[in-house]
C-alpha cells in the first residue's frame, strides 16, 4: 500500500473487524502510517488511528470496529498528517474478521465427550487456534470422541492435544501414576508429534490436598510426566487448579503451566503457585463457540505471540514450507485403514507426494496424477505427515492410519 489509497472491505452488522499496519500481525510499516475508516455509501468518518500503543507496535495505526450494519467501509491510508506517497517502499495491510478477537492474541477450546460432535471448520473459522481434547482418564478409559476430534480438529486446520485426566485417588502409588501414563500413551501417542500441542495432565479435584502430601503428590505427577516425555520425546503440560498449584513442589515448574483461572477474559491468571510463569489460562467454563453445541465450552488463551506459539508447539522455523492452497488438497478417508485418496483438483504441474512417518523418515515418495489411491496397507497403526508439492508450493496435511 502507498499513502492515499483506499480499500474497501464488506462487512456484516454485528461482526468485529480489525485493521493495522503492526508486523506483530503479520503487517508492515515503512513510514508513520495512519488509518482513517469511512462509510462508503455516506462517507461518514467512523474510526481513525495514528498510534495504536500496542505491545509490539506502538508507532503503527490499528482500527478495531464493530459494524453496525450490513454494507460496505472504506480504509484510507495516510502518513502522518495526512499526507501522501507513491512508489517503493510499501506498507502491508492487514485486516480480518475476528468477532471480537483481538490481533495477536492465541485462543483455544478444551473439549471431551460431553460436547458431542463438533464442526471443527466453524470453530477454527470463529478464530480459535487450538483445542485440547480428554483422551483417557485414570486406567482404561477412552474418551468416545477423542479419536474423532483428534482427526477431524487437525483437518480443519486446528492445532490439536490430548489431555489425561488423573486418578490419583485409585492408583495412588508412583506404580499408578506410571500405569496411567501408560494408559493414556496406548490410546494417544500417535497423535503427539511436533507442531501440535504437547500431551497435558489434568490434575484437578479437592481431595488432591488432603489425601497427599506434597511430596507424594509431587511424585506421583513426576513419574507421569517422566514416562510420557521419555515415551514421546515431548514436553508434557501440567494443568492445575488454584488450591494445587502452590502445594506441588517447586521441581515441578520446569513444566509447562496451564492454569484453570476464571477471568471471564483472555487475559493472565494471577495465582502461578511454585511457577514463574504460565502457558494456558482456562478463563472461562461457559463459552459459546460456533460449531460446538450449547454454552458450556471451556475457553484458553495462550501466554504468547503466534511465534511464540509456534514455538511451544516445537515447530522448526525452516523445511516444509505452508501454502495457502491447504485447503485444495482433499485427502480422504482419514483416519484409513488400507488405502486413502489424494485429491488435488486444481493442481498446475507435475504433483508430487511425500509420506513421513513420527520420526521424519520417508516412506513414499512418488509422482501422482489428481486425483490417485495410495496404499497404506502395510503402513504400521499411527499418524503420518504427508507433503504435496505442486506447481503452486507445497501443501502439508496429516494422515491417521488405524488397522
Amino acid at each position: 500500500m502507498n499513502a492515499g489509497n483506499y480499500t474497501l472491505f464488506s462487512v456484516t452488522a454485528g461482526d468485529t473487524y480489525e485493521w493495522t499496519y503492526c508486523s506483530d500481525f503479520g503487517g508492515n510499516q515503512n513510514w508513520d502510517a495512519e488509518l482513517t475508516l469511512f462509510d462508503y455509501s455516506t462517507g461518514a468518518t467512523l474510526c481513525y488511528q495514528d498510534n495504536s500503543g500496542l505491545s509490539g507496535c506502538t508507532t503503527a495505526p490499528y482500527i478495531q470496529w464493530t459494524a453496525t450494519s450490513t454494507g460496505i467501509v472504506k480504509l484510507l491510508t495516510t502518513t502522518s498528517g495526512c499526507g501522501t506517497n507513491t512508489g517503493s517502499p510499501y506498507s502491508k495491510l492487514v485486516w480480518r474478521d475476528t468477532s471480537g478477537v483481538p490481533f495477536g492474541q492465541v485462543l483455544g477450546v478444551d473439549v471431551y465427550s460431553g460436547n458431542g460432535t463438533i464442526n471443527w471448520n466453524l470453530v477454527h473459522g470463529a478464530g480459535y487456534t487450538f483445542a485440547y481434547a480428554k483422551a483417557t482418564e485414570g486406567i482404561g478409559y477412552t474418551d468416545s470422541q477423542y479419536l474423532n476430534y483428534a482427526v477431524n480438529g487437525v483437518n480443519a486446520g486446528m492445532k490439536m492435544g490430548a489431555y489425561h485426566f488423573a486418578r490419583p485417588d485409585l492408583n495412588p502409588s508412583n506404580a499408578g501414576a506410571i500405569a496411567e501414563a501408560n494408559s493414556f500413551l496406548s490410546v494417544a501417542s500417535p497423535y503427539i508429534t511436533t507442531c501440535e500441542l504437547p500431551p497435558a495432565l489434568d490434575l484437578e479435584g479437592s481431595y488432591l490436598t488432603t489425601s497427599f502430601t506434597s511430596a507424594q503428590l509431587t511424585s506421583w505427577v513426576q513419574n507421569w510426566m517422566n514416562t510420557v516425555q521419555s515415551a514421546t520425546g515431548v514436553t508434557p503440560v501440567i494443568y492445575i487448579g488454584a488450591s494445587t498449584v502452590s502445594f506441588l513442589n517447586s521441581s515441578l515448574n520446569v513444566y509447562p503451566l496451564w492454569r484453570d483461572e476464571l477471568t471471564s477474559s483472555p487475559s493472565a491468571p494471577t495465582t502461578l503457585g511454585v511457577w514463574t510463569t504460565w502457558a494456558i489460562n482456562q478463563y472461562s467454563w461457559t463459552g459459546t463457540v460456533p460449531g460446538i453445541a450449547g454454552s458450556v465450552t471451556d475457553l484458553n488463551v495462550f501466554n504468547g505471540s503466534p511465534g511464540t506459539f509456534n514455538s511451544f508447539m516445537g515447530c522448526s522455523t525452516t523445511g516444509m514450507s505452508y501454502n495457502s492452497r491447504n485447503n485444495d488438497a482433499l485427502i480422504y478417508p482419514n483416519p484409513t485403514s488400507d488405502n486413502f485418496y489424494v485429491d488435488i483438483p486444481s493442481a498446475r504441474g507435475e504433483i508430487r507426494i511425500a509420506v513421513y512417518d513420527l520420526n521424519g523418515l520417508l516412506i513414499l515418495s512418488r509422482a501422482i496424477s489428481n486425483k490417485t489411491s495410495i496404499d497404506v496397507s502395510t503402513f504400521s497403526n499411527g499418524i503420518y505427515s504427508i507433503s504435496l508439492t505442486t506447481g503452486d508450493g507445497t501443501i502439508n496435511k496429516k494422515l491417521v492410519v488405524v488397522h
